[in-house]
């Protein structure tokens, strides 16, 4: 059974479907490597593992099929970023086979309430470069100032707001006091945070609005999400 190796440094890049011969001919026995944020959910019943690739928006999502072991110190149900190539798609796109050749373990959470009041909270900031919904998740990507040390990475609702049509919430990104002489140059993030509870029948709001200081876009101060 073949491992399923971490990477201790996040590549974007896909790798290229297929190279030129010496002889100048496509070689096409390179795969496409797709890179996405998937869930880890488990083994089947060979031992090999599974994931779970969630669509844009509220399309149906796809499970994904390894002839891999487990990933190391991941959890059942953990956000990763998995790099893997098709082998074979199911008819109704279900279900894909794949090969699975390495992961990122990335930040992820589930959105949270405020206990004390938002402008407690610190919002340092980051670069984004992107932002997306897939089934019941909200994806960043973008780059935070590296330290080498710990740092708070997550998304807080304003209570005020739980009854609301548009739900406040708000990127908190705390650097935990970390001297700014510790600050040595910004580095690529992946943030995937579970925001279900905002579809259930708690909640009647029908979009959330992420709060965030984006050094790239300072003048764009919020991004939009539709929950309903």
């Amino acid at each position: 059974m073949r491992q399923l190796f971490a990477i201790a440094t996040i590549a974007f890049l896909a790798i290229t479907a297929c190279d030129r011969s010496h002889d100048g001919k496509l070689d096409e026995s390179y795969e496409t490597q797709l890179l996405d944020i998937v869930t880890y959910t488990g083994v089947d019943g060979d031992n090999h593992a599974t994931f779970r690739l969630d669509q844009h928006d509220d399309e149906a999502p796809i499970n994904l099929f390894s002839t891999v072991n487990a990933p190391q110190k991941v959890a059942k149900d953990e956000r990763i970023l998995l790099s893997y190539s098709i082998k074979h798609k199911a008819s109704d796109n279900s279900y894909w086979d794949i090969n699975a050749t390495s992961y990122t373990r990335i930040f992820s959470d589930s959105i949270r309430v405020n206990i004390n009041p938002i402008d407690s909270y610190s919002r340092r900031p980051i670069r984004l470069t992107s932002a997306w919904r897939t089934g019941e998740f909200i994806n960043l990507y973008g780059q935070v100032e590296h330290t080498g040390k710990k740092r708070f990475l997550y998304m807080l609702i304003d209570r005020d707001t739980r009854n609301n049509d548009t739900v406040q919430a708000y990127l908190i990104h705390d650097l935990l006091d970390t001297p700014q002489d510790s600050i040595f140059y910004w580095r690529d993030f992946y943030l995937s945070v579970n925001v279900g509870v905002l579809k259930s029948n708690h909640y009647p709001c029908k979009v959330l609005r992420l709060n965030l200081n984006d050094a790239n876009n300072p003048s764009v101060t919020h991004h939009d999400f539709k929950i309903k």
